[in-house]
């Protein structure tokens, strides 16, 4: 079996693994009873967005959206730049990571 092949499968499978952990956790966590959020918070300034209780979702929306886009982006340079590849590849299940302790922050701030 081809190393690369195995490493870009086994990343793949990691990242859908998150964003998936970031759906089920997002939709069973977060109270639905709150017909408000705080969906932004910044340290010098406290909470500066609320929006409607739904949009907790945009977090695992953005999460499905960097792992589509950045797959599709990640074959389309395979061939010619195989460094680029592995940037985009690789750089999947970390930002699945970021989201998912953003979510854990934003739930802290809203329960």
């Amino acid at each position: 079996m081809n190393s690369r092949a195995f490493n870009a499968r086994n990343i793949f499978f990691a990242s859908v693994a998150c964003n998936l952990v970031l759906w089920i956790i997002v939709l069973a966590t977060f109270p639905k009873d709150s017909p408000t959020a705080i969906l932004h918070y910044t340290a010098g300034i406290g909470v500066d967005f609320i929006g409607d209780g739904w949009q907790i979702v945009t977090l695992p929306g953005i999460g499905t959206l960097l792992l589509v886009v950045n797959i599709v982006l990640a074959r389309f340079v395979e061939k010619t730049s195989p460094l680029a590849f592995w940037i985009l590849w690789g750089s999947v299940p970390v930002l699945e990571c970021v989201l998912l302790a953003t979510y854990g922050i934003l739930l802290t701030l809203n329960t």
